[in-house]
């Protein structure tokens, strides 16, 4: 609270004073004490050569799919920073990248936005998924639908977060045809039966050597690995993720190391990034997360895992009524690459997704401004009260916090 009055004062004075932008940086600086993020701190940091290449096999193999014809890295390329270029992911089913994949019209929607993999295997990063369905606990427990029994056999919670997709139908279990093995096997059962209904399954798979696990089994094998389960998928694949996505130094970075300056309106995108804009008071150390759940009031859309195509939010891990419409805040690393944002992809741009913030109307159409029954109240009245504290009134203001959130 002392930051918060302190970089008031300083941003509210007149003069020269006001007007002189590295003095107002120093002091952001300091308030906030912030230093260049450590890439290289990092889960599975000592992890062998060949513990990343079984990750990276496993990571790209649709083995691990039910219908053998999609695998994660679908849906985390390269070109879209990791993630999938694509509002809402599309799972089983789907053909081709970004947005081949909704062109045909037969692959199926999961209905929230892929999140960028850059930087989770970070030791910061404790929460997982938008609705933080897999968490690590202050206690030292694991939490996820599996339970903490099982979730506590991981070494960490991003291993068992890595393995949650080959328990979604949507996303790489399928849907039950006569050569869909995981699909009949799992039925109508909850996450621990499904959880060893799936690996049961793959077991037989790789211990039938069939198509596509020639490489992963002899790899595996001359690791003394004998058997290829969940839980070996769930560690390898977490080992690779950490290891292969790990973030890169930003612009922001080298200016805090001393190393280089920023331009003025990037200097003065921070200085609102702190200041007026309330920005840190969520998105906070390092990669700008504080790992917690908050609601900007994102109008539903069409789509959501819930019933009737809402969204929840974190309300459907706690069951909390408090929670309703709250989402995971999202890292801002690199985030001039990872568009559409939002749980939902419904902000094409970093301006859109940072107007929701002070002007939560901006995104609707006039047609749906004049929807007597548009069904937007319960997520406006879910809104974090910090958000009435922002005071963004001029382009100029708008167009610097933008520039800013580009170099980080």
């Amino acid at each position: 609270m002392k930051q918060f009055f302190l970089i008031l004062i300083l941003l509210s004075t007149t003069g020269t004073f006001a007007d002189d932008l590295d003095l107002k940086m120093s002091v952001i600086k300091e308030l906030y004490q912030l230093s260049p993020k450590e890439c290289n701190d990092i889960r599975f940091k000592d992890a062998s050569n060949e513990e990343i290449q079984l990750g990276k096999l496993l990571f790209e193999s649709k083995v691990l799919s039910g219908n053998d014809e999609i695998a994660c890295i679908n849906c985390h390329l390269d070109e879209f920073s990791i993630t999938d270029g694509l509002p809402l992911a599309i799972g089983v089913n789907g053909i081709g990248e970004g947005m081949d994949r909704m062109s045909h019209g037969m692959g199926i929607i999961v209905p929230r936005n892929a999140i960028s993999l850059i930087g989770v295997g970070h030791k910061s990063f404790s929460q997982f998924f938008w609705d933080g369905k897999v968490s690590a606990g202050n206690d030292g427990n694991i939490y996820s639908q599996l339970g903490t029994e099982m979730s506590n056999t991981f070494s960490n919670a991003l291993a068992v977060a890595a393995v949650m997709p080959l328990l979604e139908r949507d996303e790489l279990i399928g849907s039950n045809r006569k050569n869909n093995e995981i699909s009949k096997a799992v039925d109508e059962k909850l996450y621990n039966d499904k959880f060893n209904a799936v690996s049961e399954v793959i077991v037989k798979k790789f211990g039938n050597n069939g198509p596509g696990t020639k490489e992963i089994n002899e790899l595996a094998l001359s690791m003394g690995i004998q058997q290829i389960d969940l839980k070996i998928i769930g560690e390898h694949l977490a080992t690779f993720i950490a290891n292969e996505f790990k973030c890169s130094e930003s612009v922001f970075d080298r200016y805090l190391a001393g190393n280089s300056d920023l331009t003025d309106t990037q200097k003065r995108g921070a200085i609102t990034f702190y200041g007026e804009g309330r920005c840190a008071s969520c998105h906070s150390g390092n990669f700008f997360t504080n790992n917690s759940f908050h609601s900007i009031g994102v109008y539903q859309g069409k789509f959501g895992p819930h019933s009737r195509h809402r969204d929840i939010g974190r309300a459907g891990v706690t069951f909390r009524l408090e929670d309703l419409y709250k989402f995971r805040t999202p890292t801002l690393v690199n985030i001039k690459n990872t568009s559409p944002y939002g749980h939902n992809g419904s902000f094409e741009t970093l301006e859109d997704v940072v107007i929701q913030h002070f002007n939560p109307v901006y995104i609707f159409s006039e047609e749906e401004r004049k929807n007597k029954f548009l069904d937007a109240g319960a997520a406006l009245g879910s809104r974090d009260k910090i958000l009435g504290a922002i005071r963004i009134s001029k382009e100029g203001v708008l167009k610097d916090l933008i520039n800013f959130l580009e170099i980080l």
